[in-house]
């Protein structure tokens, strides 16, 4: 039986996550580390939007450091798809159009589909302990309305289940596609009831998991992707539409 009373993930649960992928490795404690992690988490959050510039003297000033590491730390956020460098331009956050969106998020979609057959053919109780673990934290997230420890609990479940499946290949692909899309999955999660529908299908996706079920899995996984995509699709004013004006609030 699901726990309802597991703390939310923790600010450095949240860096290791965010740190494993965008490949930080061992960078992740340091300076450049530090700041991209700041970055990117005030891009995925809302807080920076798409083509928002990120000036380095100002990044600089802000953190109290050199250009050099503020350039590093941009260099890691851009091969992470969070963060375009033009030549002879300002950084500036990355913009994705509605096609791209929605070429990512149905290649995720199959590419979901089929992490998820895998891992219902070999899963055993250890890896379901696991996933159970991480789906009681988005259940107490949706109990206290929290978003963000909804987000982040989501994510951590689906890099457990890529993990779990032991297709590193698979794992990798489907980490860089996502990356870029992490700020459109935390919109997702604020949309009215989204996260209450998000956290019911993930519960019908474990027990699938656990009864071995490999055409119920890779349907619901499929089916998960493109239902926030749908999200997406209906805000009038999201990034299917138009884009917000930026804020300067890094976090």
């Amino acid at each position: 039986m699901l726990q309802t009373n597991i703390d939310a993930i923790s600010e450095d649960e949240e860096a290791e996550l965010l740190g494993r992928l965008l490949n930080l490795d061992d960078r992740k404690n340091t300076l450049v580390g530090t700041i991209a992690l700041t970055i990117a988490r005030s891009i995925i959050e809302g807080r920076l939007l798409p083509e928002h510039d990120l000036n380095s003297m100002d990044l600089a000033k802000q953190f109290r450091t050199s250009r050099t590491p503020i350039r590093e730390a941009l260099m890691v956020l851009e091969n992470g798809g969070l963060v375009a460098i033009p030549a002879r331009k300002r950084p500036r956050v990355i913009t994705l159009n509605p096609q791209q969106i929605r070429e990512i998020y149905t290649l995720r979609s199959q590419l979901d589909a089929v992490l998820s057959d895998r891992l219902a053919r070999t899963i055993g109780p250890d890896g379901i302990e696991v996933l159970e673990h991480t789906l009681s934290r988005m259940t107490s997230a949706v109990k206290r309305e929290n978003v963000d420890a909804f987000f982040w609990a989501n994510v951590l479940f689906h890099e457990q289940s890529a993990t779990l499946a032991g297709d590193m290949t698979l794992k990798k692909a489907l980490e860089g596609l996502g990356i870029q899309v992490l700020r459109l999955r935390h919109t997702s999660m604020s949309a009215p009831g989204r996260m209450q529908r998000s956290l019911d299908d993930h519960k019908r996706l474990l027990l699938a998991y656990r009864d071995h079920d490999t055409v119920l899995a890779p349907a619901l996984s499929q089916s998960l992707v493109m239902g926030a995509l749908r999200v997406l699709s209906e805000d009038a004013t999201g990034p299917l539409a138009t884009l917000s004006s930026p804020s300067d609030n890094i976090q």
